[in-house]
């Protein structure tokens, strides 16, 4: 594995095919992997595949596209896409790190709660829903966790 996903992970920003900028709460990286093999490979890391985490974000949301990936139960570390997944310019995001976000042309730029700004090719209106959708499978997972 190129890349361990922890809880200081805010984003997965493609650079190119094979190369993905990790942003952290204090340190940024250049990662020679794709962002979808990170994800890929941290969802097995973590105990499961990602055909798995898909199905049962789609299970609990009841959404079939662009999902919210849970990859750390304990910690619970929740990704969403800008874009699909098998888009190659598809970003991640950690939705427990927005802090802002404004309205840039057609863009969307984010701060994170570290004071990190970033700009995404993804409007608006579409962050704010995969935003949503994340916080959405966290509030589930929470509530299942509290009832045991």
């Amino acid at each position: 594995m190129k890349y361990e996903i922890n809880d200081e992970t805010m984003a997965l920003i493609p650079i190119d095919l094979n190369n993905t900028k990790v942003i952290e709460l204090t340190k940024e990286y250049l990662i020679p992997s794709s962002t979808f093999n990170i994800m890929e490979e941290n969802c097995e890391y973590y105990g499961s595949t990602y055909e798995g985490r898909i199905k049962a974000a789609q299970k609990i949301l009841n959404f079939s596209y662009k999902l919210p990936l849970l990859i750390e139960e304990s910690e619970k570390i929740i990704f969403f896409p800008t874009k699909s997944c098998t888009s190659e310019d598809c970003c991640w995001i950690n939705h427990n790190y927005v802090r802002k976000r404004e309205k840039v042309g057609n863009n969307t730029k984010v701060m994170f709660q570290n004071g990190t700004e970033k700009e995404f090719k993804i409007s608006k209106l579409s962050f704010e829903n995969q935003l949503l959708r994340a916080g959405m499978l966290d509030a589930m997972i929470t509530k299942r966790i509290l009832k045991k």
